[in-house]
């Protein structure tokens, strides 16, 4: 089992990884493993896996099985940094479906990309 770390609320979660062909994608905390499981469902996560690109390719062919597993202390710590910074930003306020990507990634479904954007971030800060 993973090593536990608190969420917003205090209460301890397990920092899970979802990985494809062996590669470590996308981290995220679920308080067991039936809960980590049903985190594959996320619409949202799915839709990143398919849209998203790292190195030119799809993180996810929509085929390809998607393991869950808990995370190594050095994907942990990447997932606790991300989410202390989300916190800290103010970018994060709920808790749920907060998945953090192993990888670089890059969202080719945008009409711009500047290497400085955070391909999650929907926000239009310049009112562009």
């Amino acid at each position: 089992m993973g090593m536990p770390v608190q969420d917003q609320v205090g209460s301890e979660m397990i920092v899970y990884v979802a990985e494809i062909s062996g590669r470590g994608i996308a981290a995220f905390d679920a308080a067991n493993d039936i809960e980590a499981q049903a985190q594959l469902a996320n619409r949202g996560l799915l839709r990143d896996l398919i849209v998203l690109q790292n190195e030119g390719r799809a993180l996810w062919d929509g085929v390809a099985e998607i393991h869950v597993r808990t995370a190594t202390p050095e994907e942990t710590e990447i997932w606790q940094t991300s989410r202390a910074a989300a916190v800290q930003s103010g970018e994060d306020s709920d808790d749920e479906g907060r998945h953090v990507f192993l990888v670089p990634v890059v969202d080719p479904s945008h009409d711009k990309f500047d290497v400085d954007d955070d391909p999650h971030d929907d926000g239009d800060r310049d009112g562009d």
